[in-house]
């Protein structure tokens, strides 16, 4: 009789199922970390490994050192080669411990000198949930939008809701992520929801000048704004905070001589939608 996989928590949301095989590494861990699965790498100019990134199951060293690792034995390792030039851990993991408390989401592990470790998030960034990420130039996103299926546009733009709707409570915290891109953002499906994910250059406690603080809301939200613009081509003007936002800040997202391709594709959407 085969014995059923064993269900072990990720994170105050999330469990994952653990093959028979790997349930020993659980009950009786190694010394060390076991690596699950490399899920991803990034190199220098010259080929050298400079971050990579691991599902682990830790090990005794590590359970001892981080208590949060004995409650969450599998989790999400980046480990910076100690010859490479990185910004430093402790502050990735103060800037992440902030925002999880800021949002109610899952915080992070611990750190040392050349590693975080953090809860796993089982999902997918939302750039490879939308069709428009890389497509150039911009004004082909139009042609992607009005062909798509509605539904699609539909359950993206929730999430993009979502997702705009937790940058703005960073931002009303005085919190700015810096580097949020849609491969930040996680979308996770038990249950749906987006978490923001690499807090390495985000900034918190920030009182600059309002000039100051626009400009960093503007580069927080940028990505979130034009994927709203996108989506809204073909699904027509939609209502909310993200929808305003996107519209008036339609000048600023994309180049002089594409705006009134998109102001124009935007109204016939929007013309196509109140017509049914």
């Amino acid at each position: 009789m085969t014995q059923e996989n064993a269900l072990v928590p990720l994170s105050p949301f999330h469990s994952i199922e653990v093959a028979e095989g790997f349930q020993h590494l659980l009950a009786r861990p190694r010394e060390k970390d076991f690596s699950l699965r490399s899920i991803a790498r990034k190199e220098g100019p010259d080929g050298r490994e400079l971050v990579q990134m691991q599902l682990v199951i830790a090990g005794r060293q590590t359970r001892k050192a981080f208590p949060l690792a004995d409650r969450y034995p599998i989790h999400f390792l980046k480990s910076y080669h100690p010859w490479s030039f990185h910004g430093d851990p402790q502050v990735e993991f103060e800037n992440h411990r902030a925002a999880a408390e800021i949002l109610g989401a899952p915080g992070p592990i611990g750190y040392d000198a050349n590693t975080i470790r953090s809860s796993f998030l089982p999902g997918k960034p939302l750039s490879r949930l939308s069709p428009f990420t890389n497509v150039e130039p911009q004004e082909s996103c139009l042609g992607i939008a009005q062909q798509a299926d509605p539904a699609a546009l539909i359950g993206l733009w929730k999430l993009a809701e979502e997702a705009y709707a937790q940058v703005q409570k960073l931002h009303e915290n005085h919190f700015f992520h810096r580097d949020l891109e849609l491969h930040n953002l996680i979308v996770c499906t038990a249950p749906v929801r987006v978490f923001l994910i690499d807090f390495e250059s985000a900034e918190r406690d920030f009182h600059g000048t309002d000039a100051e603080r626009q400009e960093l809301c503007f580069k927080d939200d940028a990505e979130l704004l034009r994927l709203a613009i996108y989506l809204q081509s073909g699904l027509g003007h939609q209502e909310g905070r993200l929808a305003d936002a996107s519209l008036a800040a339609l000048p600023h997202l994309f180049r002089a001589g594409s705006l009134s391709t998109f102001a124009s594709r935007l109204d016939a959407a929007n013309r196509r939608a109140v017509g049914g």
